[in-house]
């Protein structure tokens, strides 16, 4: 199920309207959402084999590997110098919404000390600028998750296993920084641009009301009011967009087009 067009609403539920080959990638949503998070829960085993769960704080490097800063007291440090294999949770931040439905993934793979912590340090500083306080005691240090298979869930009926390979060769979205305040400039301001879209770009030309859930590098993601119920839409750009910059006119021109049929 790691391919574009398996995203939102279930298996069992109607089909989205539009055009579902537009979705990004499981491999894709993994990268972007592994980037738009700071903090996990990480898991290691204990000397009893249980797994040990706590949070912490992360960067991920060029290849999606988190990077933490740990102490050598921390029980996951301890259990991680007994036993490599480990996983780290993370989940999109809350809407307010039912947490089941939000998109989640666990990393699985195996925490090793990184060698050259010079190339990880300054990143990690800047996302994480209280860790200034302890970087340089001589027991902290920086780990790393090396992923080697990922859980990604992205919401009910929506899951998928993303080879370690897959995972490192995708692409985090551009518009992962700004998407949030795209998606809440269009549903406070522009309601009516996200009605014309359904109307004119799907089949669902009894819309009454909808809603924009989601956007990326590859399209707009809607939720459609109709005469049968609530229905997933997904309408894809004529491109790909390549920086946060080209989202603005790419959603005006997405809306003259559909105001032109």
């Amino acid at each position: 199920m790691n391919s574009k067009g398996m995203h939102g609403g279930g298996d069992s539920g109607p089909p989205i309207a539009g055009d579902p080959s537009t979705f990004p990638s499981d491999a894709e949503l993994s990268r972007t959402l592994v980037s738009s998070s700071t903090t996990g829960s990480l898991s290691t085993l204990t000397a009893s084999g249980y797994p040990y769960g706590s949070i912490v704080s992360y960067v991920p490097d060029d290849d999606g590997d988190p990077v933490i800063l740990v102490s050598d007291l921390a029980e996951h440090t301890i259990n991680a110098r007994s036993d490599s294999r480990a996983s780290m949770l993370i989940t999109e931040a809350s809407d307010g919404g039912d947490p089941l439905g939000r998109s989640r993934l666990t990393l699985v793979g195996r925490l090793s000390i990184v060698e050259n912590p010079e190339n990880v340090r300054e990143s990690y500083l800047l996302t994480h600028q209280h860790a200034a306080f302890y970087v340089d005691y001589d027991d902290f240090n920086f780990w790393r998750l090396s992923v080697e298979e990922i859980r990604f869930v992205g919401g009910f009926g929506h899951m998928s296993w993303v080879t370690s390979g897959a995972y490192s060769d995708a692409e985090v979205d551009p518009l992962f920084e700004t998407s949030a305040g795209i998606i809440a400039h269009m549903n406070d301001d522009h309601s009516d641009a996200n009605l014309k879209y359904i109307q004119a770009l799907t089949d669902l030309d009894d819309c009454k009301e909808a809603t924009m859930l989601g956007v990326d590098r590859y399209g707009v993601t809607l939720r459609a009011i109709t005469q049968n119920g609530p229905r997933m839409a997904r309408i894809g750009f004529p491109s790909p967009l390549s920086s946060a910059d080209e989202a603005r006119p790419a959603i005006i021109a997405l809306l003259d087009h559909a105001r032109g049929l």
